[in-house]
């Protein structure tokens, strides 16, 4: 009995060697997908580190005349005060343009015709009937002679008795009837005149004539169209040319309603063209329209060139600078200062000041010597050039010589 008793102890101590198999598979299915796991995590790593970082950039630039004395800036486009389709004030076909694009043309010069057999017809006709008025006047001229005489010596012979009084009646009221009758001829001849002039008008208007100098900026017709008088603004019904003033050039600045209380008449600006970014020139705010634009809540400023630019053109983009006083000539030219940069673009450590610079979508650090601060950029006496793409608020943890960059769109 006690040996039962030792054997079934015995057995219950004794280790069974068919499990351990099944834990170790067991501990292996878990250990598999974790080291895969954290294979994955560390090549997203190596991946997100090798990565190109986003960038902003702005670009190194040369300061423009009269910064200092900038009330605000607005930007719009050069327009003209005289600028005008020219169409026909009569309906016809054309037979010939006597000017071409670009070509200046004086105030009254020809610049194009119309057929006029039609109006030469009815001006013939006109005339006819203004000869024919002037026949009726003075046959109607010399019946009222006529009949006066006639009543005269009636009028002697019915005091002498010769003849009865109803007779001279009768020859009163014939003679008032002439009267009439020459009053009406002069009537007609004086309506066949008018109508005799306002044909010679007709005429005249099938030749159009240049009503200002200036430049012939569009060519809208050829010869054997047929048009009619009238133009409409951005709708061509029977134009022939657009001619514009070039000595009568301004800009049409778009300013917002909240800065419109800055501007007032007078106030002494410059005009920078996006076709002449090198120069600057001095305006004059002279209108400001009484109307707001509702879909942009702006109004429109027009600044009148001091001294039209030669080679400005309508239509130009260009910038105003609404100044607090009048620049000095020689300060028009901002060449010889310093160019400037945002000043977030600059960074410090030990190596000294330093801005990151992007070319061919790579950084290269690049040593700089800081100048003035003006609001929110700086200027450099020694560095990049202007044009340059610069870093602005660069990470140096994320950056390195050589290192490619992602440009953010709309960064500069």
């Amino acid at each position: 009995m006690a040996d039962a008793q030792s054997q079934t102890a015995l057995s219950a101590l004794r280790i069974d060697r068919s499990a351990a198999p099944v834990k170790r598979r067991r501990r292996l299915r878990w250990l598999i997908p974790a080291g895969l796991l954290v294979g994955v995590l560390v090549l997203v790593a190596a991946l997100v580190a090798r990565r190109a970082p986003t960038v902003r950039v702005a670009e190194v630039r040369e300061p423009l005349p009269g910064e200092q004395q900038t009330e605000l800036s607005a930007s719009g486009y050069v327009d003209s005060r005289r600028r005008s389709v020219i169409a026909p004030l009569v309906a016809g076909q054309l037979v010939q343009v006597a000017v071409e694009e670009g070509e200046a043309v004086r105030k009254g010069q020809v610049i194009a015709r119309l057929d006029d057999r039609d109006a030469r017809v009815v001006l013939d006709r006109a005339e006819a009937a203004v000869r024919a008025s002037e026949a009726q006047l003075a046959a109607s001229e010399a019946q009222t002679l006529n009949a006066e005489r006639t009543t005269q010596r009636t009028r002697n012979l019915a005091s002498q008795g010769v003849i009865p009084r109803a007779q001279l009646l009768d020859v009163e009221t014939a003679g008032r009837a002439t009267e009439e009758a020459l009053n009406q001829a002069r009537s007609q001849l004086a309506v066949a005149r008018r109508a005799s002039e306002a044909a010679r008008l007709q005429l005249t208007h099938t030749v159009v004539r240049a009503p200002f100098d200036g430049t012939v900026s569009k060519k809208l017709a050829n010869e054997g169209a047929v048009l009619a008088p009238a133009a409409l603004t951005g709708t061509n019904l029977g134009g022939i040319v657009e001619l514009v003033d070039l000595n009568a050039l301004e800009v049409e600045a778009e300013v917002s309603e909240e800065q419109l209380s800055r501007i007032r008449i007078g106030q002494p600006a410059l005009i920078f063209l996006d076709a002449m970014p090198e120069r600057a020139f001095p305006g004059t705010a002279t209108t400001v329209r009484p109307a707001i634009d509702r879909s942009k809540a702006t109004a429109t400023v027009l600044v009148r060139f001091q001294s039209v630019p030669q080679g400005a053109l309508p239509d130009m983009g260009a910038k105003v600078s609404f100044l607090r006083q009048p620049l000095p000539p020689g300060e028009l030219a901002a060449k010889g200062q310093p160019p400037r940069v945002p000043a977030s673009a600059v960074v410090r450590d030990a190596k000294g000041a330093a801005v990151w610079v992007v070319k061919d979508g790579r950084t290269t650090r690049q040593p700089v010597r800081v100048g003035e601060r003006v609001g929110d950029e700086v200027s450099l006496t020694q560095g990049p050039g202007a044009g340059t793409q610069v870093v602005v608020a660069p990470d140096p943890k994320r950056l390195r010589d050589g290192r490619r960059v992602k440009v953010q769109a709309g960064g500069g």
